[in-house]
């Protein structure tokens, strides 16, 4: 995870954090979903899931890492909040 600057939290579940992240010596923003490492079995699923994902209406996955404490799933960045809010903003208008 050395190679990435972590922002504010844009999100939160019930075992995991998404961060705002950007690559170090780049511009491109990413998510950084931190997971607590008791999670791994769902973590691994869930990467060889996006791994094998290619659709422009999926999130891309870069990659995972693991630290000691926690698992780290890198994916494409997303502005403007998540598929619940939108979905709540087009219900108001």
């Amino acid at each position: 995870m050395n190679n990435f600057h972590i922002y504010e939290e844009v999100g939160r579940g019930k075992y995991s954090v998404v961060y705002k992240g950007r690559k170090k010596k780049t511009i491109d923003y990413v998510a950084v979903k931190s997971v607590e490492k008791t999670r791994r079995k769902k973590v691994l699923n869930e990467v060889r899931i996006f791994h094998n994902l290619k659709n422009r209406h999926v999130l891309k996955f870069y990659n995972w890492y693991e630290t000691r404490n926690h698992l780290w799933i890198i994916f494409e960045y997303c502005a403007g909040g998540d598929l619940f809010q939108l979905i709540e903003q087009e219900k108001k208008v």
